[in-house]
């Protein structure tokens, strides 16, 4: 590559480095306004055109008309800065679960931006305005309406899904723009259907925006040549200007071309959603880019200094606002061969030098992953403050999707993670995936108190008496058939919402980004409601609370056992939250826990995990395909966690339910060879949607010498027992993310961050992403600290 003639790896490196200090130190974004402010002045110049066409020929325009520059660090150009808002909950260091109303509010986004320049507050409201009533903004918000209220205590919750997709970009590395146009227009050549030849033409047009951003671009180049000080700096923009000439019209050819056309393509897709098109996820990014890499013999650490710049792309502003886009190594052929590269080890070198908070590192496992991969790993999970990769077991989810959503044989090797642990397939796939949210503690807890909620009095179900019980005896003994029934009838509910909300974001058709969704072959927008433009395509519903419940029902089979002349006291017990009944709390406490490796709870949390996927498996979106149960809860486990008053199993009102699959912070006390016989009862080949699970690991029971020898000592305690453990009959664990680390120390951080995270940034899983523990409200902060829950993963003898 020429890019060697001009700098070496280690001035790459200092590059990228230097490049996100100088992202992290900026505080404010605008692009976002002014690109809806273009798009605002397009909705009158394009009123006349097909929405799509209008969204295309506004797409060019953005490009065109937007702002961009260069900075003097760049080797490459290109910025997702223009297309997110200062505005995500879970990073936001004002962030409170209390005050927390969700994502409902279609203009809501407008209070993230504080007047700046010539962009005055009345600019910002006349805006806000505008959009808030637009045919998005009052179908989105007919969906919420439909909820009656049901949202407003968190029993569901709905959302429009902007990202959460894995977009195909090997087909333009490969032929470049100018031969995916000759494929869209040979096919709207012989299409016979006149909605499919308009789709296609819009494709078409959309395309040109990431060429008009190149030539943009290469015009800045050309200028940063003449003012350069230095005749590396001179060589250095010339080639980005060079490089930017050829490609993304023209395919790439060498590792240097495939970043920089990678990087405008992503550009531009994320613009088409601006704002803030969260969970665009990579997918299998050492694949992507080996061939690249292959083509001229790139060395592993040129290599990875140019993936450092890569991976600086994905962070926007001083917080990284641009959370949750998944980046992909590893994982096995259909035929079980690995499909570790050089690539693989290069992104991972980057990750490690740069420990960034974004993008998201994730890798698949299998029974054959070579050691190697487990010993490099070893310094990511066990270095202070450093990232470290989610994993996935390839074994297991090639399964789950071939069996359970259909998932064509050769497809196989491209499932990959949209988001935090959403698997879907690499281009084929519009999952959907947070598209409904569904609070089994809240519905138990309706369950138990007649349809009444505990926290606010206000009823939202059919009393005791209109569902046929005489007394709380009767409720409590029958509590498993009435949680079933509401479960039901509230996941319908959710679906009708949902489904809505999918029909609001479908009008918000994404021309540039189907042409990566397969809408080059199809001719049909991949948000379509009434036609399927991708091969795979279903709505995922994240399900909150399953230890909780199941902890809860034993409980309550406990006291109907023991004290049935208590029911009624339990009850208003639950509905004070314990406030004159310490001792019902204690004895509540008592009753036996999930993680604990106690069948009795075990086998009901496996038994309620199958029903409620059942149930939601059973419902249908807009095109008549199965909603897909994912048990996970980014973070919501808090947010939903308040809005449910006290449980049956000891919980307080107001505290937060258990995360994912795991047990409730502080229920588990067994240590982690009980937890990990727990987690084998649950049936999780119904987690089609994927699910969460965490571990918080004391570094001090590893005794290895070496971060290699750690790694390795990592995959034997931690990995084969939970993975491929030889006593489990049943399908295996899939997906794990862990903290590596102790209370004491993140007490410390926070304490002195100074002394220990001198950079100001120190890095901590925060379910499946990675984030600068330092960024975080301190709400967020202590559910980190509390749910590292030590007792529940002890390895001591």
């Amino acid at each position: 590559m020429e890019i060697e003639k001009i700098v070496n790896a280690d001035q790459i490196t200092d590059l990228a480095k230097k490049r996100f200090q100088e992202e992290r130190g900026i505080n404010h974004l605008e692009g976002w306004f002014l690109a809806k402010e273009i798009q605002r002045s397009c909705d009158s110049l394009f009123a006349n055109e097909p929405d799509c066409i209008r969204i295309a020929k506004t797409q060019v325009k953005v490009a065109e008309q937007l702002p961009l520059w260069i900075s003097d660090y760049c080797l490459f150009a290109g910025t997702q800065d223009d297309a997110f808002a200062r505005s995500y909950a879970l990073i936001n260091p004002a962030f409170k679960v209390d005050s927390f109303k969700g994502y409902c509010d279609p203009v809501a986004v407008f209070g993230d931006i504080d007047p700046i320049g010539d962009i005055t507050q009345e600019r910002i409201n006349d805006l806000r305005e505008y959009n808030n009533h637009t045919k998005f903004a009052d179908t989105l918000r007919h969906a919420y309406d439909m909820g009656d209220g049901l949202m407003d205590e968190a029993i569901f919750f709905v959302e429009q899904v902007s990202g959460h997709l894995i977009p195909d970009v090997r087909p333009m590395l490969k032929h470049g723009i100018s031969g995916i146009r000759k494929q869209i227009r040979a096919n709207k050549e012989k299409e016979t259907d006149d909605s499919k030849k308009i789709y296609f033409e819009a494709m078409d047009i959309s395309l040109e925006a990431c060429l008009t951003l190149a030539r943009r671009y290469r015009l800045l180049a050309e200028e940063k040549v003449g003012n350069a000080g230095t005749e590396a700096d001179r060589a250095r923009f010339k080639l980005m200007a060079d490089t930017l000439a050829k490609v993304p019209e023209n395919g790439a050819e060498n590792l240097f071309e495939a970043i920089q056309s990678f990087i405008l393509i992503w550009q531009t897709m994320c613009l088409e959603q601006t704002p803030n098109p969260y969970a665009f996820s990579v997918g299998n990014a050492d694949r992507i880019f080996e061939p690249y890499r292959q083509a001229e013999g790139t060395d592993r650490e040129m290599t990875a200094a140019l993936f450092k710049h890569l991976l600086v792309f994905f962070n926007v502003a001083d917080r990284s606002w641009a959370i949750s886009q998944n980046l992909l190594i590893s994982g096995k052929s259909v035929n079980g061969e690995d499909l570790t590269n050089m690539s693989s080890y290069a992104l991972m070198d980057a990750y490690y030098d740069m420990n960034l908070p974004q993008p998201i590192l994730s890798a698949k496992l299998h029974k054959n992953t070579p050691e190697e991969l487990y010993r490099e790993m070893g310094k990511f999970f066990f270095t202070p403050g450093c990232l470290t990769p989610s994993l996935f077991n390839d074994d297991s989810v090639q399964k789950i999707e071939s069996e359970r959503n259909h998932v064509k044989k050769e497809d196989l090797e491209d499932i990959a993670v949209a988001g935090c642990q959403e698997p879907l397939i690499m281009g084929k796939d519009n999952g959907n995936t947070t598209n409904s949210w569904l609070n089994l503690g809240k519905i138990l807890e309706l369950s138990v108190n007649g349809g009444v909620s505990e926290l606010t009095g206000r009823r939202f179900g059919p009393s005791d008496e209109e569902n046929g019980y005489h007394s709380k005896l009767e409720v409590l003994k029958d509590i498993r058939n009435l949680f079933y029934k509401n479960v039901q009838k509230y996941t319908d509910r959710m679906v009708a919402c949902a489904n809505a909300a999918s029909e609001a974001i479908g009008l918000l058709q994404v021309p540039f980004l189907s042409t990566m969704m397969g809408g080059v072959e199809s001719g049909i927008d991949c948000r379509d409601t009434k036609r399927q433009g991708t091969r795979y395509n279903g709505s995922g519903c994240l399900i909150h609370g399953l230890s909780v419940v199941a902890d809860s029902f034993v409980a309550i089979d406990m006291l109907v056992r023991e004290r049935p002349q208590d029911a009624d006291r339990m009850v208003e017990a639950l509905r004070t939250n314990f406030e004159n009944d310490e001792e019902m709390h204690q004895y509540l406490l008592t009753a036996p826990k999930f993680g604990n490796n106690i069948p009795l709870v075990d086998n009901e949390a496996a038994e309620i995990a199958k029903r409620v996927s059942d149930i939601v498996d059973s419902e249908k979106n807009y095109l008549g395909n199965p909603f897909r149960a994912d048990w996970s809860s980014p973070s919501t486990h808090l947010l939903y966690g308040y809005w449910v008053g006290a449980t049956p199993d000891g919980r307080k009102a107001r505290e937060e339910l258990n995360y994912g699959v795991d047990p409730l912070f502080g229920d588990a006390t067994q240590g982690l060879g009980f937890r990990m016989l727990s987690n084998m009862k649950i049936p999780f080949e119904t987690f089609n949607g994927g699910y969460a699970s965490h571990l918080g690991i004391n570094p001090n029971y590893f005794k290895e010498p070496t971060y290699e020898g750690k790694g390795k000592e990592f995959r034997d305690k931690i990995i084969n027992p939970l993975f491929y453990n030889p006593k489990n009959d049943k399908l295996s664990p899939f997906y794990l993310y862990v903290n590596v680390t102790t209370p004491e120390m993140l007490r410390k951080v926070l304490a002195n961050p100074k002394k220990y995270a001198p950079s100001g940034v120190y890095i901590m899983r925060i379910h499946g992403t990675f984030v600068n523990f330092l960024d975080l409200s301190p709400d967020i902060q202590e559910d980190i600290i509390a749910r590292l829950d030590p007792d529940s993963t002890s390895m001591a003898s």
